[in-house]
């Protein structure tokens, strides 16, 4: 076999595992929408059913990605982040919960207007 197979072999089969490797990330944190939504209620008196938050000090959920809200809630699971409220609630999650709520909260979409030009 050549030199080039061979490169090119080898390419073919990074780029294959690297594939199987988002496939295989993304079943295992799919999470249920319906479920999501359901277990949000816990989660609206602060950041809304809607994503939206009802007080000043707390982050909008809707719209964002899911990497990132996984990564947030698993860093309050983990200690790693701390809020008096938040620790507290992340902690009593399952994977589960933290795949279904993400999948809920990252599926909301969200609209922006910017404002008039005078």
């Amino acid at each position: 076999m050549s030199e080039k197979s061979t490169a090119s072999l080898r390419a073919g089969a990074a780029v294959l595992g690297c594939a199987l490797l988002g496939l295989s990330a993304s079943a295992q944190a799919a999470g249920d929408l319906a479920e999501g939504r359901a277990k949000a209620v816990q989660c609206a008196v602060c950041h809304g059913i809607d994503g939206l938050a009802k007080q000043p000090l707390v982050p909008n959920l809707a719209g964002n990605s899911e990497i990132y809200l996984k990564k947030q809630l698993d860093a309050f699971r983990a200690g790693k982040r701390q809020h008096e409220q938040m620790t507290i609630i992340a902690q009593g999650l399952s994977d589960q919960d933290v795949a279904d709520l993400v999948a809920w909260y990252s599926g909301i979409k969200v609209s922006v207007e910017l404002p008039a030009d005078n």
